[in-house]
């Protein structure tokens, strides 16, 4: 073959193999659709949860109940995705509890129903997240992981962009009323009714037999255990989503534009997270996630103290880089761990154990706030996430050795 032809063929050949596969570019705009309707939610929440009397420690504890059912389904659901292989299934299931449980808090007025409605939405995201993660990691080779986990955060972030912004927008116009909020609830109707759109037309899932007992007992590498672990321990000090918006309007952010913030850290992390997963097929994902968590040490030791506004609105932004560097990157992690037929199991157990945690760290940190004072709270959490550093750090080197020798299965 000539040489320039050969160099065409060749160059065409890796474009192909580097191209993003139809699954994850359809479970990416799934994705986009269903956070555009939890994201119009997640800012506005806590505000509407102070005006109708929840306290710190009750806001942290529905904060905690969604992620305690998020991490409970996505341990069952990764395991009978890996046990039927049936992905979609799962996936479609997940994303339709979610979109019927957040139109109705337009229709709650107490902390029982809320968090009623918040742990049905947490059972949904568990459904649907391990299979979800388990079929990106099936539809893409090996070498384009962190490529096809950073796309699916790009294209699912952003959605997580526009839904506070309309959010943000509506409360500017019509004041931040119960009347509002109760409006931008009912609203999060028709996100999710085209995510689910999407993934019955859209994804297309290759029939593969069901696991053997051998094959669901297979063990998972060593490696795998030591990141979950270390991911666990530092999550249980983490301050949650909601914390940190409280934090913001005590540093003078008025409510109304606490979505706005919400959206502007979001973004960031939208246009990060493709660029970074890109990096991470080539120097490694740990690095890069350890790096997240002395950022994220950084943002909340700041926290403990009163920063003026600008400086909030830069540490905002360094909390949205905390997640560009760490969840596409950690997703993709597990991905080149885990063979194909155990990946659901894998994202169930670390998933679990990382929702587990947060429910530990979002009521405790609640309760530290409102029983000592947010300043101790934000240092706790500082502590922690400088441990988790510190132990991704450490496993850096023992993990190159073991990805090296190849774990997971190419698609």
């Amino acid at each position: 073959m000539p040489e320039g032809v050969r160099l065409l063929y060749n160059g065409g050949v890796e474009k192909a193999r580097r191209k993003i596969p139809r699954n994850v570019l359809v479970v990416a705009f799934v994705a986009l659709a269903s956070g555009f309707g939890q994201d119009m939610i997640t800012p506005v929440l806590p505000g509407f949860l102070a005006l109708i009397g929840v306290s710190h420690a009750g806001i942290g504890l529905i904060d905690g109940l969604l992620q305690g059912m998020t991490s409970l389904f996505r341990f069952i659901s990764g395991f009978l995705s890996d046990r039927f292989h049936e992905r979609k299934r799962f996936i479609f299931l997940g994303y339709a509890l979610s979109a019927l449980a957040r139109p109705l808090l337009a229709l709650s007025n107490g902390f029982l129903a809320i968090a009623t409605l918040r742990s049905i939405d947490g059972a949904g995201k568990g459904m649907k997240d391990a299979p979800r993660d388990a079929l990106v990691a099936d539809s893409s080779r090996r070498e384009i992981h962190g490529r096809a986990f950073g796309f699916q955060r790009l294209v699912d972030t952003a959605g997580s962009v526009f839904g506070p912004l309309l959010a943000g927008a509506l409360l500017i116009w019509l004041g931040a009323s119960l009347v509002t909020y109760r409006l931008i609830f009912t609203l999060a109707v028709i996100p999710g009714a085209v995510a689910l759109l999407l993934i019955w037309f859209g994804i297309r899932e290759k029939a593969r037999p069901r696991s053997t007992l051998q094959t669901a007992k297979a063990k998972l590498p060593i490696v795998f255990w030591i990141f979950t672990l270390g991911t666990g321990i530092a999550m249980m000090s983490k301050i949650n989503d909601s914390l940190f918006l409280l934090r913001a309007a005590d540093a003078g952010i008025p409510q109304v534009w606490i979505p706005i913030l919400f959206g502007g850290f979001t973004l960031l992390y939208a246009l990060l997270s493709y660029p970074l997963g890109i990096l991470s097929d080539r120097i490694g994902k740990l690095p890069l996630i350890a790096a997240g968590w002395l950022v994220l040490a950084l943002v909340e030791f700041s926290f403990s103290y009163y920063p003026s506004l600008p400086v909030t609105l830069g540490l905002f932004a360094l909390f949205g880089l905390f997640y560009a560097l760490t969840e596409g990157s950690g997703r993709a992690f597990i991905a080149d761990l885990v063979d194909a037929e155990s990946r659901g199991r894998a994202y169930a157990i670390f998933h679990t154990l990382v929702g587990l945690s947060v429910i530990f760290g979002g009521y405790v940190l609640g309760h530290l706030w409102d029983t000592f004072s947010p300043e101790l709270a934000f240092r706790i959490a500082a502590a922690g996430s400088l441990f988790g550093f510190v132990v991704l750090s450490l496993s850096h080197s023992f993990s190159r050795r073991k990805v090296s020798r190849g774990f997971a299965d190419e698609p």
